[in-house]
């Protein structure tokens, strides 16, 4: 029993040290773990803040970008400038900022803002006066000026930064911003990010010129369009000037006729109520006239117009002159037609011009004229038909070109059916001509009826 002690001790003595080194040894283990999870930790960490860093810089860039395509495509030179201080704020603080056009011819600047900062217009135009421009132009490159009414010691709080607008590589104007950042905070990425942010402005400018250049253009050209539009009525109220003087004539006739029988005193009964029924037929062509004559804004006003009702006033208009060339005029109207969308003066132009050139083609034997209306679901149909000579199938593609005509020289401008069709054109609708040499044309006017018009027909199904 003693000697098993002994060995016991003996054994337990020669495992110490063994079981003191797997002790150490742990510690160390366990202190390298701990480093190796602190330094995991702070790397980790570190991780997490570059990807909130890249993200926020991605957040802004896209930022940037969204507000520079509004720069890109601004019409208003307001909106320019408002996006543009937007942006810029993301880059450097901004006490105020605008951008100022060069007029070289005065050597002057001008600013695009409507409102723009006295201060900031004036200190433009020292610094131009004062050749710092020049340098601008020359190097192409961003000055940072200090405002001198703040100077403290040799130290500013604020500054001028004048960063230059190149347009197809000329100068055209700068873009000033009046900050409160230091001249030796601003870094060289502050610099180039106020560069790149006014060549967008330079391209919002020149796309807001252009953008003015084509409305102005547009403007001409509707103005152009009006006066067309007025000289091809004039000129078809000239083609049936004879049969207008004559119906004006007839009621000054017999109104005339009756007032000088009251001066020798042998009135009629009833002749009062002869002379008021004369001057209100005399008032209601006049008004016709006039209503047709006037002049022809530059968009046409749409407005909901009865079909049947138009062509009636035309009719009446043309009938005395047409009956001369021996040419009868048939309606067949349709009491269905529903109301559509157009210009009653504009399109009574349209009919105008259908029915005198239907008369042209039956001028050398007379014929008869047939004015006639139907609809379905979809559309009115105006049908213009006449017995004269037909046109021929080369001719109909391009009747409705400008300045053609098969008419001889001095008895057409070949204008009526170009301007009649893109009158319709603008309606919705299409002009369509069936034609057969020896028998005669029919020409067709399609509207689209009105969209309430269209409900009304499906309840009525």
């Amino acid at each position: 029993m003693a000697s098993e002690n002994i060995n016991k001790q003996a054994l337990l003595h020669e495992m110490l040290p063994h079981f003191e080194t797997f002790v150490e040894t742990r510690e160390n283990y366990i202190k390298a773990l701990e480093k190796t999870v602190e330094i995991l930790r702070v790397e980790n960490n570190q991780y997490n803040r570059n990807n909130l860093a890249i993200r926020n810089s991605l957040d802004e860039l896209v930022a940037m970008q969204r507000l520079s395509n509004i720069i890109s495509i601004a019409v208003s030179p307001d909106q320019i400038i408002s996006t543009l201080i937007d942006l810029t704020k993301q880059v450097i603080p901004v006490e105020d900022a605008d951008i100022f056009l060069l007029d070289d011819k005065r050597n002057t600047f001008h600013p695009l803002m409507t409102k723009s900062s006295p201060r900031l217009h004036r200190e433009a135009q020292q610094q131009l006066e004062a050749g710092i421009i020049d340098w601008v132009v020359a190097e192409k490159r961003t000055i940072i000026i200090p405002d001198l009414e703040y100077m403290v010691g040799n130290e500013t709080t604020q500054n001028f930064v004048i960063v230059p607008l190149i347009i197809h590589n000329r100068f055209k104007g700068m873009f000033m911003i009046h900050t409160e950042k230091a001249q030796n905070e601003f870094s060289n990425q502050d610099i180039q990010l106020l560069s790149v942010l006014a060549n967008q402005a330079a391209a919002g400018v020149e796309n807001w010129r252009n953008y003015e250049k084509l409305e102005k253009a547009n403007e001409e050209l509707k103005t152009f369009q009006a006066q067309m539009l007025q000289s091809a009525k004039l000129a078809a109220i000239g083609e049936v000037s004879s049969g207008i003087l004559h119906e004006i004539k007839n009621p000054i006739q017999i109104i005339m006729i009756h007032l000088d029988l009251v001066r020798r005193g042998r009135a009629k009964p009833n002749w009062n109520d002869l002379v008021t029924n004369q001057l209100k037929r005399l008032k209601e062509i006049t008004k016709r006239l006039t209503d047709f004559s006037r002049g022809v804004s530059v968009d046409l006003d749409i407005e909901i117009v009865d079909v049947n009702e138009a062509i009636r006033e035309i009719i009446e208009l043309v009938k005395y002159d047409f009956s001369k060339d021996k040419v009868a005029i048939k309606e067949l109207l349709s009491d269905h037609n529903p109301e559509v969308e157009a210009n009653q003066n504009a399109l009574q132009q349209v009919i105008l011009n259908l029915m005198i050139n239907a008369r042209d083609a039956m001028r050398e034997r007379g014929g008869e004229m047939t004015i006639s209306t139907e609809s379905d679901r979809q559309s009115v149909n105006i049908h213009v038909k006449d017995t004269g000579h037909g046109i021929d199938k080369n001719n109909i593609k391009k009747l409705f070109k400008p300045f053609f005509t098969t008419k001889k020289v001095g008895e057409g401008t070949g204008l009526g059916l170009s301007i009649s069709d893109n009158i319709v054109k603008r309606f919705g609708g299409v002009i369509s001509v069936q034609s057969e040499i020896g028998k005669g044309s029919v020409f067709t006017v399609t509207l689209p009826i009105r969209v309430a018009s269209k409900k009304i027909i499906k309840k009525e199904e």
